[in-house]
């Protein structure tokens, strides 16, 4: 019995083994489909096939969840997928519950029930795009084409054929976005819509790419796919100044400004106000013409050396068309009678450089002059016995006149000639107090007299209501004497003056100053200056860099002094708290003590005069704003104005004006006007080979080339104050000048 026990367990062991290997080794699970489109919110039933098992039970799954969720897609117990809101690709599996390792999955495509594509096109008028569509619900996959809810479109919205080719109309349709609809067939709740922009047609305008003078008119015109049309017409450009870029009228009349805005480039635009067409520009090259001399301007004539010359000033009234209109004048040497300007002409080239001649009750005298813009130029007088004297025209605001309006402190920068048989430099310098009621109720004046100095000067006066020129009469009274002036406004904030009390011939500006009180910590900065006259019977010239900052002079750099290094050699006080006046001191290389008297300006500048004896000198310092200074720091077209003198003579006076052309880099070009003693060269070629920069503090060194037909070798010095402006110093063997660079545009 025992045996026969034991068999039988060893045979139902060997049984159960042989049950449990057959069940399991061969397990498999498959699924269907094993690729499929579901579209939105619908359901695919799968099924799956459990192979070499006696439990065929399965667990179903989306992306590895048992069951799935909403965003993703369900799946029931029996594989029924129902698909989410949103389009989406998911991975369905299903597993073997008989062994957990078997198991099988399908792609499932989550789609819109029906698409479209593309979704967004633009096309100009007339121009076709092509659509197509898929419908993933049905096996009808036929669609009906629509456009803003018309089948098939029409000529007004476009049109779209049974393909789903999409036809823009000839004209713009309003709004000029049209939707393209494609409707499924088997289901026509179930739809897909793309946009379309139909692009409106270009506008044309007629002429393009035009030089025009200024104050010239252009008509402009506009077409829109052949045909004329009214747009809304612009102007722009670089210019901050009212009508600065001209104007032009509904009707596309274009009435260029009266001088060439910053760049040269006025931009006119047409637009459709309805935005029916793309809009267009053009650009207008503007250039100088005698329509950028138009108005009355107020002059002063100033002479640095010692040739005898009757200081002037005055105001002349240019008609824009070549003509001079009429004007006044006032003589140093003439006892106080105005001398009417009768006439004239006056020709204004395409770079601002012009010539006049103008007539006189005394007879004609030459100008020539060069503009910056319209309210400024400047210019040289010459006549037939050789005098010539260099000064600024300025544009006068007769809006502006009155006594009432002379009124606050204003600057003082008179220089010219002393009278007698042997003339000599003599400037002055100073501050006026007006207190717009005909009294100058405070003044302060500084005094070079052929280097002799006489500082620190009271002054009083009074002044005239000025005439509808805007003349008047200023008279001065200190330890000088009585000095009588007569004035021509140019507005609120400057005079021009000349002496005709026959003391002297001295002629300049009166500026308003900034207002005070003024300390040492009034002037922190950086400035160059420029001076001139003469030393030791020669014509002198200096000018340089030098920094202001709580009484100390720092980081000077002194052209003209034989000094080009910094130091730190220096100092400045401010002397009187209301005027500004102010003292410097500072040391050259050779040991000298130089001493120099400075009013401020309302530019932010100074007028400034030496004192020291050493030579007799004014000038200007005006503030450095530049950063990053290079040879490319000032580019475009400038206009040039110097004086001076060829040494060692005194008396073979020089004026220069012209324009320099800089494209930025080491070389530019110019060309100049010169009077030398009433001999003139008008248009000389100058060009510049070698231009170089101190990166550190904005000196600059051009060097004419030998071949310039005038100037040849000649070496400037420019001290570069902004993009816009430069001072001027020619400090060779050759000529002493002095001056300014200012852009035209």
């Amino acid at each position: 019995m025992k045996q026969v026990a034991a068999a039988i367990a060893i045979l139902f062991t060997g049984m159960m083994i042989g049950c449990s290997s057959g069940s399991s080794a061969g397990v498999s699970v498959s699924i269907s489909p094993t690729t499929v489109t579901v579209p939105i919110g619908r359901t695919q039933q799968f099924a799956a096939t459990v192979k070499n098992a006696s439990n065929n039970g399965v667990t179903w799954q989306v992306n590895g969840i048992v069951g799935g969720n909403s965003s993703i897609g369900t799946i029931t117990s029996g594989g029924l997928y129902t698909a989410p809101l949103g389009a989406t690709t998911v991975t369905v599996t299903v597993v073997s519950t008989a062994d957990a390792t078997q198991a099988a999955s399908a792609t499932v495509t989550v789609a819109l029930p029906i698409s479209i594509s593309p979704t967004t096109a633009a096309i100009n008028l007339s121009g076709t795009v092509q659509f197509s569509a898929a419908v993933a619900f049905s096996s009808n996959t036929a669609v009906t084409w629509q456009v803003n809810g018309a089948s098939g479109g029409n000529a007004s919205i476009g049109t779209i054929s049974t393909s789903g080719l999409y036809t823009a109309p000839a004209s713009l349709p309003n709004p000029n976005i049209v939707t393209v609809t494609a409707v499924a067939q088997a289901d026509t709740t179930q739809t897909a819509s793309a946009t379309v922009t139909v692009n409106p047609p270009p506008i044309v305008i007629t002429p393009t790419g035009l030089s025009l003078a200024a104050g010239a008119q252009q008509t402009f015109t506009a077409t829109v796919n052949g045909a004329s049309v009214t747009p809304v017409w612009s102007v722009a450009c670089k210019s901050q100044l009212p009508a600065g870029c001209g104007s032009i009228s509904s009707g596309g009349v274009y009435s260029a400004p009266s001088s060439p805005p910053p760049g040269g480039t006025v931009t006119v635009t047409a637009k459709m106000a309805d935005g029916s067409a793309v809009p267009a520009s053009t650009n207008v090259s503007v250039q100088f013409s005698n329509a950028s001399l138009t108005g009355s301007y107020a002059y002063a004539f100033t002479i640095r050396s010692g040739q005898t010359f009757s200081a002037e000033a005055g105001t002349i009234t240019c008609d824009g068309n070549g003509n001079i209109a009429g004007g006044m004048m006032d003589r140093s040497n003439d006892g106080g009678t105005p001398i009417a300007i009768s006439g004239g002409a006056y020709q204004v080239g395409n770079d601002g450089r012009g010539t006049a001649v103008v007539n006189t009750t005394q007879g004609p005298v030459g100008w020539q002059f060069v503009l910056t813009n319209q309210p400024l130029g400047y210019v040289v007088r010459f006549d037939a016995n050789g005098a010539t004297a260099s000064g600024t025209l300025e544009l006068q605001h007769p809006d502006k006149f009155g006594l009432a309006s002379i009124q606050g402190d204003y600057a003082a920068s008179l220089v010219g000639v002393s009278a007698g048989a042997s003339p000599a430099f003599i400037a002055m310098i100073g501050s006026l107090a007006a207190d717009g009621a005909g009294h100058v109720s405070r003044g302060i004046l500084d005094v070079n007299n052929n280097s002799s100095a006489t500082t620190n000067l009271s002054a009083s006066g009074a002044y005239s209501s000025p005439s509808t020129l805007g003349r008047g009469t200023f008279t001065l009274i200190s330890a000088l004497g009585t000095q009588t002036f007569a004035y021509y406004q140019v507005d609120d904030t400057r005079l021009k003056l000349v002496e005709i009390d026959g003391a002297s011939a001295l002629a300049g500006d009166l500026s308003k100053q900034p207002p005070g009180p003024f300390s040492n910590a009034s002037f922190n900065g950086r400035y160059a200056l420029t001076l001139a006259g003469v030393k030791a019977g020669g014509a002198f010239g200096m000018g340089g860099l030098f920094t202001m900052n709580l009484g100390g002079i720092t980081n000077r750099l002194l052209d003209g002094v034989n000094q080009t290094v910094f130091d730190s050699q220096g100092g400045y006080s401010v002397t009187d708290s209301t005027s500004g006046r102010t003292t410097v001191n500072w040391t050259v290389n050779n040991g000298a003590v130089l001493q120099y008297v400075l009013y401020p300006r309302g530019d932010g500048g100074f007028v400034m005069l030496e004192v020291d004896g050493t030579a007799a000198a004014e000038g200007i310092g005006l503030p450095q704003t530049l950063s990053n200074p290079s040879t490319f720091s000032q580019t475009g077209n400038f206009a040039v104005a110097l004086t001076g003198g060829e040494p060692p003579s005194s008396l073979a006076n020089e004026n220069i004006t012209g324009q320099f052309v800089l494209p930025g880099g080491a070389a530019f070009s110019g060309a100049l006007d010169i009077d030398e003693n009433g001999a003139t060269i008008q248009g000389g070629a100058f060009q510049v080979g070698v231009f170089t920069v101190d990166v550190s503090s904005g000196r600059g060194v051009a060097t004419a080339l030998p071949s310039s037909s005038v100037l040849s070798n000649a070496s400037f010095i420019l001290y570069l104050l902004s993009g816009d402006r430069a001072l001027i110093l020619e400090n060779d063997t050759a000529r002493v000048l002095t001056g300014v660079m200012a852009r035209q545009y």
